[in-house]
């Protein structure tokens, strides 16, 4: 559902949000100032990221910050097109997938070195590749938001296919170890 993520300035604080519609929502709030804002197809990992990056200066329970220039200024940019933050809840099953890949390669490598049995080798590689996929499942990210700045259920796809990726690799390492170790 396509949106867009605002930094507005009212009075002496600023707000972060996402809306499906700008126009109505900036006739509802009304704000001092519209800053920036950056149209969408899944705003609400985005807002949730930008809630977090700057949850020191936030007013509790609210959308609300007192920023600083110098977070100003960074807020600005990662509305803009150079954001260095992912823009969506998604990314972090491809920061889970990156992450497993090179427990892969790099445990493959280390017990390479210590002249283990090739199948034992492989088996503990699956074993720790499974591990970033565990950990999606489990928390439901790796720290770029928190889970109550979104909805009920917008992470659980991502749960889902980190479950599913981290039981296949799971099994492959039972597999492997069982059928060829010992």
């Amino acid at each position: 559902m396509s949106g867009h993520v605002y930094l507005i300035k009212k009075g002496d604080f600023f707000m972060i949000g996402s809306t499906n519609n700008i126009d109505k929502q900036m006739r509802k709030i009304r704000p001092d100032e519209i800053i920036s804002s950056i149209e969408m197809a899944h705003p609400e990992g985005f807002e949730a990221r930008l809630l977090r990056r700057y949850r020191d200066v936030r007013l509790p329970e609210s959308a609300y910050f007192k920023l600083s220039e110098k977070q100003l200024s960074d807020c600005k940019r990662q509305l803009g097109v150079k954001s260095k933050i992912p823009k969506t809840i998604g990314a972090e099953f491809y920061i889970a997938i990156t992450g497993s890949l090179f427990l892969f390669l790099l445990s493959s490598f280390l017990f390479l070195r210590i002249n283990l049995s090739p199948f034992l080798e492989l088996s503990l590689a699956f074993a720790l590749s499974s591990l970033p996929m565990w950990l999606l499942f489990v928390l439901g990210n790796f720290g770029g938001y928190f889970s109550s700045d979104l909805s009920l259920f917008s992470s659980w796809f991502n749960r889902v296919r980190a479950l599913l990726i981290a039981l296949i690799l799971s099994c492959c390492s039972y597999f492997l170890f069982s059928k060829f170790s010992l």
